[in-house]
């Protein structure tokens, strides 16, 4: 199927700026012709679903623009259009998370290659790191919780 620019967006539940925006840092092939003339395809909805899915698991663009490049179009074709027609705004299966106390929850990536954290740290602060860096960069971590916590005293 074929899609303008704004047709694409609603049924992939994004904006024409992040579309634009994910095809400058090279997240999305761009379409065929320019202009008012461009036309999006299925392929590009299906990596805007998968996109959106690998960012609800807190996976950061750069990570998701690794993870496309090493897999291919069938693999990422197999997560989406089934699933769309169900709910175009993105209801795909979810992933293993476990809550590890009330205030962290730890989510594996699709390809099963890192884990993520996310860390409420009160109720108007969350991190979202990758564990690799929650153990490279555990003191800064930890200092960034003490000062949200001293900033929230005052």
């Amino acid at each position: 199927m074929e899609y303008k620019v704004s047709e694409l967006a609603e049924k992939a539940g994004v904006t024409k700026r992040t579309i634009h925006y994910y095809i400058s840092k090279g997240l999305l092939l761009p379409p065929e012709g320019s202009g008012v003339n461009s036309v999006y395809n299925d392929e590009h909805l299906n990596r805007l679903l998968l996109i959106k899915k690998l960012q609800s698991e807190y996976m950061p663009l750069n990570k998701i623009r690794e993870y496309i490049l090493e897999n291919p179009t069938e693999e990422i074709r197999e997560y989406s259009l089934e699933d769309t027609e169900k709910n175009p705004k993105l209801k795909l299966q979810e992933e293993t998370s476990e809550y590890n106390s009330e205030k962290t929850r730890i989510s594996r990536s699709r390809s099963g290659k890192e884990i993520y954290i996310r860390e409420n740290v009160c109720d108007i602060f969350e991190m979202n790191y990758s564990q690799e860096n929650g153990e490279k960069y555990k003191h800064i971590i930890e200092n960034v919780k003490k000062y949200v916590e001293k900033m929230l005293e005052d």
